[in-house]
């Protein structure tokens, strides 16, 4: 058992901060960004948002489109990106060691939400290589129902031709658009409830992607970062 220290949240800046007015504006005309729906995104208390994943980019362009601030995983290569990589801590991201992360993201996760906070989860637990929302893995509905957060759906389209998976990001950014659903009552805390709660996400993620559902599981890694 490893005797690494948990993972801390980093403090994001507030919403009013300068970092984050300085960067929202850069980052909203790299993305060309469209944002429809972010009224369903509650102003404060803990909250799960729930989006589809096609791109290390998808956290930028949530992370713009909502006004407060929110966290979401990420690992901690990402930051040795040129440019981009060492703004993503300050735009929400809390950096885990790939190999520890399984470990430690429950426990991040849970006291961002104990603590109010939002945060950005990728229920499919892989990147989609194909545009399809595929099965989802059972960690968002196991964290709503501990939680009893409410989970606000979300897609971005069209970020995978910013930051292609195996690619670097592309200088010249590209149209983006990021939808977000009404918020889901969070599941019960037993296995059916869960699985009937990620069915019904799978449909409506598809459904503001303008897309499909898949019917197997993303693969995890594939030799990428």
């Amino acid at each position: 058992m490893s005797d690494a220290p948990r993972t801390v949240a980093p403090m994001v800046p507030g919403a009013r901060s300068l970092v984050r007015l300085s960067l929202r504006p850069v980052l909203k005309l790299w993305l060309r960004l469209q944002v429809e729906g972010v009224e369903h995104v509650p102003d404060d208390g803990p909250v799960l948002v729930a989006s589809t994943h096609q791109s290390h980019a998808d956290s930028v362009a949530l992370g713009v489109a909502i006004e407060r601030p929110i966290h979401f995983l990420g690992d901690v290569r990402l930051t040795h990106w040129p440019l981009l990589g060492p703004l993503l801590p300050k735009l929400g991201m809390v950096p885990l060691r790939r190999g520890e992360a399984d470990a430690a993201a429950m426990d991040v996760l849970r006291d961002l939400l104990a603590d109010g906070r939002a945060v950005a989860v990728y229920p499919e637990g892989s990147r989609s290589r194909d545009g399809k929302v595929h099965r989802l893995r059972s960690g968002l509905a196991r964290l709503a129902a501990e939680a009893q957060a409410p989970v606000v759906p979300a897609a971005v389209a069209g970020i995978y031709d910013v930051w292609p998976i195996n690619a670097r990001p592309r200088p010249l950014g590209g149209k983006v658009t990021v939808r977000f659903g009404p918020a889901l009552a969070p599941p019960e805390d037993t296995p059916r409830s869960r699985r009937q709660f990620n069915d019904r996400l799978q449909r409506i993620l598809a459904e503001l992607g303008r897309t499909e559902c898949a019917d197997d599981f993303s693969p995890f890694g594939g030799g990428d970062v």
